[in-house]
C-alpha cells in the first residue's frame, strides 16, 4: 500500500508541474516583454510546490492507513475480549446449573444464582408435602413456583435472591400473577428484606412475605431434620 500512496503523490506532483508549466508559458504568450526570469521563477516555484504537495499527500494517506489499522486492531481486540468474557460467564453459569440437589440443600443461599435459588425452593416445598410446578421465565407473570397442597388449592410463589430490599412493585405484580394463574394464595420468598411500602401493600392484598431471616430459619430447621432422618 505504501507504493500505491507514493504513486498517488507523484501523480499529483506531475499534474501540478504541468499546470505551473502551462502558467509560465501562458504568461510568456500574454506578455512576451516580461523578463525571462519571471517565467523561470514561476516554473521552479511550481516544481517546488508540486513536490511539497505530492509528499504531503503521501504522508497524509499513510497516516490515515495506520490510524485505520490501529482502530481495527483495537476493535478486534475488544471483540475478542468480550467473546472471552461471554464464554467465561456462560461456562460459569453452566457450572452453577449443574449443582446437584444435595449441593443446593447445603449451599449458602446468598451465593446461589437466581435459577438455583428457585430450584432450592422447589426442593424445599416438595419436601414439605406440596406438589410443585416451576413457572419462572418469560411470561411468568411474576410467578416462579406454583404450589398445590393436599387440600388442592394453589399458591403462587415469587423467589427473589436479592441483596436489596424487595419493593411494593413486586407485590403488586404478584397480585396480578396470582390471578392469572388462578391461585388462592401468594407468597414472596427473598434472601433480603422488604420495604415499608411492600409490607403495607402485602398486608392489604393478603400476600405472605418471607424475608431472609425467616427463610434461613426454615431452611436450617429443614436441613437439620434431613440430617437426623
Amino acid at each position: 500500500m505504501a507504493r500505491t500512496y507514493n504513486a498517488e503523490g507523484r501523480q499529483i506532483a506531475y499534474v501540478l508541474r504541468g499546470l505551473f508549466t502551462i502558467l509560465a508559458l501562458s504568461l510568456y504568450f500574454i506578455d512576451p516583454k516580461l523578463h525571462w526570469g519571471i517565467f523561470v521563477g514561476v516554473f521552479f516555484v511550481g516544481l517546488i510546490i508540486a513536490e511539497v504537495v505530492g509528499a504531503a499527500w503521501t504522508r497524509k494517506r499513510r497516516a490515515k492507513k495506520k490510524a485505520g489499522t490501529r482502530n481495527a486492531t483495537r476493535v478486534a481486540s475488544s471483540t475478542a475480549t468480550t467473546s472471552r468474557n461471554t464464554k467465561t460467564r456462560s461456562s460459569h453459569t453452566k457450572t452453577m446449573d449443574k449443582r446437584t440437589d444435595a449441593q443446593l440443600i447445603t449451599a449458602d443461599i446468598h451465593k446461589l444464582s437466581g435459577t438455583d435459588f428457585e430450584r432450592l425452593m422447589e426442593i424445599y416445598y416438595k419436601d414439605q408435602g406440596y406438589t410443585v410446578e416451576r413457572v419462572g421465565g418469560s411470561g411468568d407473570s411474576e410467578v416462579d413456583l406454583i404450589l398445590r397442597g393436599k387440600e388442592g388449592y394453589k399458591i403462587a410463589v415469587q423467589c427473589k435472591r436479592w441483596k436489596q430490599n424487595v419493593g411494593n412493585d413486586t407485590v403488586l405484580r404478584l397480585k396480578a400473577g396470582k390471578q392469572v394463574h388462578g391461585c388462592y394464595d401468594a407468597w414472596i420468598v427473598t434472601t433480603s428484606n422488604f420495604t415499608k411500602d411492600a409490607r403495607r401493600d402485602a398486608e392489604r392484598l393478603n400476600i405472605q412475605l418471607i424475608n431472609g431471616i425467616a427463610l434461613e430459619n426454615k431452611l436450617n430447621a429443614w436441613r437439620k431434620k434431613k440430617r437426623i432422618g
